[in-house]
């Protein structure tokens, strides 16, 4: 299998589970404790709710970060595309699957440099697998050659494929008329 390098690199994912999640829980505990003597108290009961809700919807909003960007991983294992899920991996076939390319201003990142090309894979009954091919969480860094070629031969081995034609084009130049 191939990892493709897509969604946040492990160095990010390290700093936000090893830093950033304990500093939170610390967080979460002190302002708990603080509100919960708060909300002992007959007269100041309301106060300890407000001190709960920003801290509530925050927790909120750092799960549906990480969930998000947890589910951006993706693999090639042959032919076919692996995407994670929350609790599973939803496979999609390439050489059966209908492939195009868009272009689209990435959400909820830093990334503010214009649209980006991104890969879109539909198969029927199932919602479209969509793959950066310059990744926002990357700084809009491109897919490496290898795995560029490697989406190439997956989705056409004879590159007839106006996608896969392209992808082994920018596989094999990745600055056109640059260098």
């Amino acid at each position: 299998m191939l990892r493709l390098d897509v969604g946040l690199p492990r160095s990010m994912w390290t700093v936000w589970l090893s830093c950033l999640l304990p500093t939170i829980a610390l967080a979460n505990l002190m302002v708990g404790a603080i509100s919960l003597m708060f909300l002992t108290s007959s007269e100041f009961g309301v106060i300890g709710v407000f001190l709960l809700l920003p801290l509530l919807i925050l927790d909120v909003f750092i799960a549906l970060m990480l969930l998000h960007h947890y589910r951006d991983a993706s693999w090639l294992d042959g032919r076919v595309l692996v995407r994670r899920l929350v609790f599973a991996r939803r496979r999609y076939d390439l050489a059966a699957a209908q492939v195009s390319a868009e272009s689209v201003q990435p959400v909820w990142t830093n990334w503010r440099g214009g649209v980006l090309p991104r890969l879109v894979v539909q198969v029927p009954g199932r919602a479209p697998a969509k793959l950066w091919l310059r990744d926002p969480a990357r700084r809009g860094a491109l897919l490496p050659s290898a795995q560029l070629a490697a989406l190439a031969r997956a989705i056409d081995p004879d590159l007839r494929h106006p996608i896969a034609g392209k992808l082994w084009q920018l596989a094999s130049d990745p600055l056109p008329g640059i260098i």
